[in-house]
């Protein structure tokens, strides 16, 4: 895993100051891991160790897509999250369709905010999320409108793909 956090340090640096022409020593800033045991003590989980690892030793968040306002990993402050829902776990074993929103009694869509945090907002009601409670722990989940996705990925991987451009639903 150090590896690979260090390759996408590089990338995040390299993409940053990619046309910049800044030769200035790139420093990005970290999270301590009392805030992250401060979070998971408040809420009641215990955080994927590739997501604590990459907020504490690479970045605390990530700007993907210098020239957009979305599309990049938020930082720690401003991750989205239902805080009387987190703690439940994540429980969908397939995709979830928008047959399957619109069969649901009483459209009560509670059940897409179980233990998962908001990571990256793609516009248009898109997230990416991580799923942090459940048998999906540490997966990477998309909501897409009306639909949810397991991507079976990881954070460090997924993350690892967005950055050398092959999550087919990036910018």
């Amino acid at each position: 895993m150090e590896n690979q956090l260090e390759r996408i340090k590089s990338k995040l640096i390299e993409r940053l100051y990619k046309n910049s022409g800044n030769n200035k020593e790139v420093i990005l800033e970290t999270l301590s891991i009392e805030k992250i045991t401060e979070f998971e003590n408040k809420q009641q989980i215990k955080l994927p160790q590739e997501i604590v690892d990459f907020y504490t030793q690479v970045s605390n968040g990530a700007v993907l897509y210098p020239d957009e306002d979305i599309c990049n990993l938020e930082p720690f402050e401003n991750w989205h999250f239902d805080e009387k829902l987190i703690h439940k776990d994540f429980n969908k074993e397939n995709d979830v369709t928008y047959d399957d929103y619109c069969a649901i009694e009483n459209r009560d869509y509670s059940f897409e905010r179980f233990g998962n945090i908001a990571l990256m907002d793609l516009g248009c009601a898109t997230t990416y999320n991580i799923v942090v409670k459940g048998k999906h722990c540490g997966e990477i989940i998309g909501k897409y409108e009306m639909y949810i996705e397991i991507t079976d990925r990881n954070f460090l991987d997924w993350l690892e793909d967005c950055l050398n451009g092959k999550d087919e639903n990036m910018l």
